[in-house]
């Protein structure tokens, strides 16, 4: 079962003040909205599962951040950790 849009939104909220407004792997500012046109934005904030659903990962705050969604998207099937290094040039 996954987590309701009030839960959501609460975890979007939580996350966002933790990370000082700024997307787990790439370190850009995010936008935080529900307003639907922002929702489409490259700087949209996401909540990421680190480890993926795909993989067996909950939806337990310890396994989730707040990505924009150009890094969501571009994700795919890559760990968390290879990802947020490649993203920022670390490699």
């Amino acid at each position: 079962m996954g987590m309701t849009t009030r839960e959501k939104r609460a975890i979007a909220a939580q996350l966002f003040v933790l990370q000082n407004g700024r997307c787990a792997y790439c370190q850009k500012f995010v936008r935080l909205s529900y307003w639907p046109p922002d929702l489409r934005r490259h700087d949209a904030a996401t909540i990421e599962h680190l480890r993926r659903r795909a993989d067996g990962g909950k939806d337990h705050p310890d396994n989730l951040a707040l990505a924009c969604k150009a890094c969501n998207d571009g994700r795919g099937v890559v760990d968390w950790c290879t990802y947020a290094s490649w993203i920022r040039n670390e490699f």
